[in-house]
């Protein structure tokens, strides 16, 4: 029987995914999820759990893995490029302002002004307007969906976790738990296994060993 000291399986386990017609409750939240943590042996214990778990420090740690590591990397590249992107465009919206508000100064100063060439201009202006906001908005979705591939590819690449102490605890305690009821079964089915039962009942003296006649 495995002691303390020597528990059935190492803390390490392998992410695995099963198809969506094969999802079971995650033991933290119950929700049917595909994702599963298999010890490293392969055999001794697996476990259903959603991914968002795997997140959380206070359930398991992620063993360092390249692949996953560089996906991070890409994910966290891409948040910096995303605002950057907001950056330079409120700094063009700024200067596209200041240099309309310098036009329509001119133009208010300027008696001469012709309302149909205004018109035109401001006609124009809108229309730029709408054509840089859909590209500013085009870029941002495009960013953000390289940004969502690379933290899927990131979460997807991170295959070997190690469980909390307290979480790791319990699932040994939990294959100590199915090896003895496993013994128990075998003994129950095993003929002789277990003492029988007795047939007499309580206070039934007619097996009691006879007592030696009193002399005369």
């Amino acid at each position: 029987m495995a002691t303390a000291a020597h528990p059935p399986f190492k803390n390490i386990y392998h992410l695995r995914r099963v198809a969506e017609a094969s999802q079971k409750p995650c033991v933290v939240c119950y929700k049917p999820t595909s994702v599963v943590l298999v010890s490293e042996d392969g055999k001794n214990d697996f476990f259903y759990v959603c991914q968002t778990h795997l997140a959380d420090r206070g359930f398991a740690s992620p063993v360092v893995n390249a692949a996953a590591e560089a996906a991070k990397r890409r994910q966290e590249e891409l948040e910096k490029e995303m605002e950057l992107v907001k950056k330079e465009w409120e700094k063009r919206q700024k200067t596209k302002k200041s240099d309309r508000d310098a036009k329509a100064k001119e133009r208010r100063n300027n008696k001469d002004n012709d309302k149909k060439a205004e018109q035109e201009e401001l006609d124009a202006q809108k229309t730029e307007d709408r054509r840089d906001k859909g590209e500013h908005r085009e870029q941002l979705r495009k960013l953000e969906e390289q940004k969502e591939e690379a933290k899927t590819k990131a979460e997807q690449e991170q295959r070997v976790f190690h469980l909390n102490k307290d979480i790791y605890g319990m699932r040994v305690n939990n294959w100590r738990n199915i090896q003895r009821s496993k013994r128990t079964a075998e003994l129950l089915r095993k003929p002789g296994g277990l003492p029988s039962v007795p047939m007499r009942s309580p206070g039934d003296g007619s097996n009691d060993t006879p007592t030696a006649p009193a002399s005369p």
